[in-house]
């Protein structure tokens, strides 16, 4: 289940220098809170990516953060403010409708001169994970490990510059054990907004290392891409309290009963499989009934051995292993080969129940009202490699063209990412255009948040 992550480990020697020489310098405290060096966290990173990496976690392309002129590492070696994390918990309704305690990671920067800095708060929402042991907050206790956790990399290099970002756990993950609401967008959201809540009651405290200037951002990438889209609709919509400064949706699943739709009927391979039974586990835990029961979804004996492997226990390989992908030798599978052929027609009828739910979760959509889309009224860029192979550019054309109104298209705009992956492609048959395009989209899309901070 692991290999050698290989990095040309072309970084400056005046970064790696003062980044090993830094490397003492951050303090860690507990499992609740630590106090970071920019600069040390970067020498723990460049030490991380000489271990052995979990597969599940090998498609992030490393070189990109370290070695770009204008990546992530440039900002961890060139920090404005040492870092305070802190897990946050919090009160947030889940799926069943039911309150829970949830987690997150808050991420506040700290003068080195002293005072209080005046920073944005910028919610992050990260992408797809089923292993609990990676949630955000769970950095914390496995700081040794910091290419375990390369969004809470990216979110700590930003708060680095001078933001308190905040990350959710979401439910099902961080320390609650309820299952996942993988793609429930309204369920996602409110939980996004309600550790905003929770943080900005943080960041107002006398004890907070900063003090908040009133401009709130919004970005994620993949799942968290979506997650995004969906807290920027609800924001807008029902919490006149915030104002969205501006949101950032990279490569997301926005359209879930259209070109995610397809890309289950499609009948293609599919490099990462298990997403199908993760949205099947959601969706009966947030909507019941037998729709998306294991019982009538799933073929037999995918409905007994699936669904026991999303309690977040198992990481993201181990499934599609289950679903009879293999790695070594590479032999990928089609997702809808553990589907049952009633739930196959009930997905290929577009007017069926099961459409109808996925409708409900597209994340440009107006709620309750399925044949409209929202209009934003705050400044929205979507970024998106064409090639993408896991979450098809057409997602985000999709949401766009919803957005097209007289109102909306002065604000909103898609981006095509054009970085060349073709030597990572070339490198492993399991790496994806999806994982390789993480990390210069959010420096792209934190590039474009930052020229609206004040």
């Amino acid at each position: 289940m692991i290999r050698v992550f290989n990095t040309a480990r072309t970084l400056c020697a005046t970064i790696l220098t003062v980044a090993i020489l830094m490397a003492g310098c951050g303090s860690k405290s507990s499992s609740q809170t630590a106090d970071i060096n920019p600069a040390a966290l970067l020498a723990d990173i460049v030490k991380s990516i000489q271990q052995p990496i979990t597969r599940a976690l090998g498609g992030w392309d490393w070189d990109s953060f370290i070695n770009s002129s204008n990546g992530f590492g440039t900002l961890l070696i060139n920090f404005r403010y040492t870092l305070d994390m802190q897990k946050v918990a919090y009160k947030s309704t889940g799926a069943d409708g039911k309150v829970h305690t949830m987690t997150g990671l808050l991420i506040l920067p700290r003068s080195i001169i002293g005072g209080k800095p005046s920073v944005p708060i910028l919610m992050y929402q990260h992408g797809t994970e089923v292993y609990r042991p990676f949630s955000p907050s769970r950095y914390l206790t496995h700081q040794d490990r910091p290419t375990d956790y390369p969004e809470v990399m990216v979110a700590a290099a930003i708060a680095s510059t001078g933001y308190a970002v905040a990350l959710v756990d979401y439910e099902g993950m961080g320390d609650n054990t309820d299952p996942q609401p993988h793609v429930v967008g309204a369920t996602l959201a409110r939980q996004v907004i309600d550790l905003l809540i929770a943080s900005r009651h943080i960041i107002v405290g006398a004890s907070s290392t900063c003090t908040w200037n009133n401009q709130l951002f919004l970005m994620g990438y993949s799942e968290g891409g979506y997650v995004t889209m969906a807290a920027t609709r609800e924001l807008q919509l029902n919490h006149p309290e915030f104002t969205v400064t501006a949101s950032a949706p990279l490569s997301g699943p926005h359209d879930l009963s259209g070109t995610m739709r397809g890309v289950i009927l499609s009948g293609d391979t599919f490099k990462a499989p298990y997403f199908l039974p993760m949205i099947l586990t959601s969706y009966n835990y947030a909507y019941g009934g037998t729709l998306f029961s294991p019982g009538y979804a799933m073929a037999p004996p995918y409905n007994t051995t699936l669904p026991p492997l999303f309690e977040g226990r198992t990481q993201s390989d181990t499934i599609s292993e289950a679903m009879l992908m293999t790695f070594n030798p590479v032999h990928l599978i089609v997702p809808n080969s553990i589907l049952t052929d009633p739930f196959i027609a009930q997905l290929s009828d577009d007017n069926s129940d099961v459409v109808g739910f996925l409708k409900q979760n597209d994340s440009y959509r107006l709620p309750g009202q399925l044949d409209s889309a929202w209009v934003p009224t705050v400044p929205i860029r979507m970024i998106h490699h064409k090639s993408d192979e896991l979450v098809p550019y057409q997602n985000s054309q999709v949401a766009f063209d919803a957005f097209n109104t007289p109102t909306a298209n002065n604000l909103v705009e898609l981006v095509e990412e054009t970085v060349d992956l073709s030597s990572i492609l070339a490198s492993d048959p399991v790496k994806t255009v999806h994982f390789g395009a993480a990390f210069p989209e959010l420096i792209d899309g934190w590039n474009w948040l930052d020229s609206f901070k004040q």
